[in-house]
């Protein structure tokens, strides 16, 4: 539901929300408003192409913590307000886009690490930062995620948790939802929820597991608790390219199905190959390009590769 600018319900929106954050982070401005109406979907940028104007929120907030979250969701549940969580508005769905206003929650500000915890091998951290932000301070302490996706220099750790992110490494480490321990969410009516941070769940469902991937449908998640790895000592990639996409797979399937876990594994159609071998190395080459990885002891990964 859009509001009207000039309504009394505008005004009274607008007012409890500048109560809970201040009113420098609560915006009505229209640039931010169209700045927040569209991310990497192709529909919107056809839209921006053809000259047309895409759905825009009424409010965008900045929220700086898990109770300010909390306040703004009962404001927008009294109101009957769409909510719609932005991070860092890398998406290629349209999954942020405020497609009936309402109230846009940009959660950047909530960006602070809470706790790397070095004995359990875990990290406690707010949705709001950008994932190579957090890479970088866990590998200062010889650390990391190893949750490293194409967006990772743009987006947020909410949005991988929100869609269940996959990185580049995820053959190794596993998916988001695989490395994810524990959420904190904010639910529609405000309320806070922890899940819990244990291996198996005997007493009940596995609430954690049913937030990651909800898309921002069953609340706000606002810090969540990660596996973390150290460092490995050494990391390889090989390549090498098959008569067709068939082959490859083939090889692929023996890799998976043997003792081996490379830390990744990617095979390119003949088109894909023709194109990377052209934009990289200038030449034409036909095939199916494989690429893997291993890493770990420097010793154990040499007797992986050979």
């Amino acid at each position: 539901m859009t509001l009207a600018r000039d309504s009394y319900q505008y005004e009274m929106v607008h007012g409890e929300l500048a109560d809970v954050v201040g009113p420098e982070h609560v915006s009505t401005s229209e640039a931010d408003k169209i700045a927040y109406s569209c991310d990497y979907y192709w529909i919107a940028e056809l839209w921006i192409d053809r000259g047309q104007r895409s759905p825009t929120p009424d409010f965008v907030v900045h929220p700086g913590t898990t109770e300010e979250v909390s306040r703004i969701c009962r404001i927008a549940s009294n109101y009957h307000l769409p909510l719609t969580v932005w991070g860092g508005g890398s998406g290629s769905q349209g999954g942020a886009l405020p497609m009936h206003g309402g109230i846009v929650l940009d959660m950047k500000r909530m960006n602070r690490i809470i706790e790397i915890d070095k004995t359990s091998l875990s990290v406690t951290v707010e949705t709001g930062i950008i994932m190579q932000h957090l890479e970088w301070a866990l590998q200062r302490e010889g650390l990391g995620t190893m949750h490293e996706p194409a967006s990772i220099g743009c987006a947020t750790l909410g949005g991988f948790l929100a869609h269940r992110g996959t990185g580049v490494l995820s053959t190794k480490y596993g998916k988001i939802e695989d490395m994810t321990m524990s959420l904190e969410v904010v639910l529609a009516d405000g309320t806070i929820v922890q899940t819990l941070a244990v291996p198996r769940h005997a007493s009940g469902p596995d609430l954690t597991q049913l937030l990651l991937g909800s898309e921002g449908t069953l609340g706000v998640i606002t810090r969540a608790t990660l596996k973390i790895h150290p460092i490995p000592e050494t990391r390889r990639f090989h390549a090498f390219i098959f008569e067709d996409v068939h082959a490859g797979l083939e090889v692929g399937r023996r890799i998976m199905t043997s003792r081996l876990r490379p830390c990744t594994i990617r095979l390119y159609d003949e088109a894909e190959t023709r194109r990377l071998i052209q934009r990289v190395l200038g030449i034409d080459r036909e095939g199916s390009y494989l690429v893997f990885g291993f890493d770990g002891d420097r010793d154990l990964v040499d007797l992986e590769i050979e």
